[in-house]
């Protein structure tokens, strides 16, 4: 006998339900579905017989004396019941660790990828202001540098004429004696 879940569950009914979770947990459900009379069977024994307008408690009374007649206890059908429940428990815990990977795929990695960027910028930001120091500090030795230029320039000047002043005079002298004993001698 083939069910229906969705029809059986009534998934149709509810519009917030994603289609491919649905999917894959009435997949699962299917695939571990037992061959007995259980509580698939039951509830669809349930369901027919509140479509045919029964209340809820005559339409469980009902189902219930069916199943009981193909051997099925109250006990036995709460242990279906907890079997499909653990059949959904087990794709919760995998959905968890897709959950978990998808988590550290998308997120985690992109977080990682922050914090490397941001430190990327961190360590930039300490080399632009060591090349800013390192550019001052330049700056600095080019003015002592300029400075000294200037400096040696005006010593050179001075130096060159003192020189010229002392040559000119020296000169002058010996000029001057040469035309005087020039004359006299």
């Amino acid at each position: 006998m083939v069910i229906d879940l969705r029809e059986l569950f009534k998934l149709t009914e509810q519009i917030d339900i994603n289609d491919k979770v649905m999917q894959e947990l009435l997949t699962a459900i299917h695939n571990n579905q037992q061959k007995d009379f259980d509580y698939l069977r039951f509830k669809l024994s349930y369901r027919n017989l509140m479509d045919l307008g029964m209340d809820e408690n005559t339409a469980a009374k009902s189902a219930m004396l069916t199943a009981e007649t193909m051997g099925v206890t109250k006990d036995k059908l709460m242990m279906t019941i907890q079997h499909y429940q653990n059949v959904l428990t087990k794709e919760r815990e995998k959905f968890v660790v897709a959950l978990r990977k998808q988590i550290t795929n998308n997120v985690d990695s992109k977080l990682e990828d922050i914090r490397k960027y941001r430190e990327k910028i961190e360590a930039n930001k300490i080399k632009i202001q060591q090349l800013t120091d390192e550019q001052e500090l330049i700056e600095k030795e080019i003015n002592n540098i300029e400075n000294a230029l200037s400096s040696s320039k005006e010593k050179i000047e001075e130096i060159k004429n003192q020189f010229n002043t002392t040559f000119e005079v020296l000169f002058k002298q010996i000029e001057d004696d040469s035309t005087r004993f020039d004359n006299i001698l």
